[in-house]
């Protein structure tokens, strides 16, 4: 009887031994599975990642690109993309309301991303840039076309780094801006104000007019000045930040046919 016990005892254990052996290596097998699809996730990932944030280098050009203004001082100007590389030349005449009133330094900026290949950066009246991209195609052609949508790492690169849309500061720059006028069939005063806030570190931008009044508050950069702008229209001025003598708009403010326009020109960082 003990030996009948004794050895149903063993099957158990020896049936226990495989199931569990089973167990743990099937485990095993789901655990490297797992780690290989993480993996794979991980590694898309990264390289999808990289597609967004690929760190600019400006590249050494084997070409020049030169940019000419045209009628400046009129509402559209005329904009010359002279492409040169090697032995062909592509020169092309774009038509742009840009920013008047400000040096050529800052008008427009030149990224060369490739050897055969810049970006051309040019501030419109309203400003916001307008890219245009110098390149050879496949067919070995040199190209010069208006970019709609270039790359985020070029523009951020331009605008963050070059510091296309940073002006020189001048003219006058105020904390409170007061002006009476009439818009449409509304007479009122159009006010720009700005106010400290709790924290040293952000500010409240005040606007009012006919009636319509509201408070933004947003952070101030690091070393940065808010100041209102006033443009030599009296229904129009801009809210900027100045730092290290270049001012940067942010939002564009101006009555229009008796109505108030916000216009955020760029996203605080």
């Amino acid at each position: 009887m003990c030996f009948k016990v004794r050895a149903i005892t063993r099957i158990f254990q020896v049936i226990h031994s495989l199931i569990f052996s089973y167990i743990m290596q099937q485990f095993r097998i789901g655990l490297a599975l797992a780690i290989a699809v993480l993996s794979a996730c991980n590694s898309a990932s990264n390289k999808g990642a990289g597609g967004d944030s690929t760190v600019v280098k400006p590249a050494t050009p084997e070409g020049t690109v030169a940019v000419t203004f045209s009628d400046k001082e009129k509402d559209t100007s005329l904009i010359t993309i002279k492409f040169q590389l090697k032995d062909q030349t592509k020169e092309k005449v774009f038509e742009q309301a840009i920013l008047k009133g400000v040096p050529e330094s800052d008008l427009y900026k030149v990224l060369w991303n490739e050897p055969n290949s810049c970006y051309i950066g040019v501030m419109k009246a309203n400003h916001q840039p307008r890219y245009y991209h110098a390149f050879v195609d496949s067919k070995n052609d040199l190209k010069v076309l208006w970019a709609a949508t270039p790359p985020k790492q070029i523009w951020e690169y331009m605008e963050d780094t070059m510091g296309l849309g940073k002006v020189a500061a001048g003219g006058e720059m105020v904390q409170q801006y007061k002006k009476g006028i009439q818009s449409g069939q509304i007479l009122a005063d159009f006010i720009a104000e700005i106010k400290p806030d709790a924290s040293p570190d952000s500010l409240e931008l005040y606007v009012e007019f006919g009636g319509l009044r509201k408070s933004m508050f947003m952070a101030v950069p690091t070393g940065a000045k808010g100041v209102i702008q006033p443009t030599g229209q009296d229904d129009h001025v801009y809210f900027s930040f100045v730092k290290d003598g270049k001012a940067e708009p942010i939002i564009d403010l101006k009555v229009e046919n008796g109505r108030l326009q916000i216009n955020t020109l760029k996203e605080i960082k």
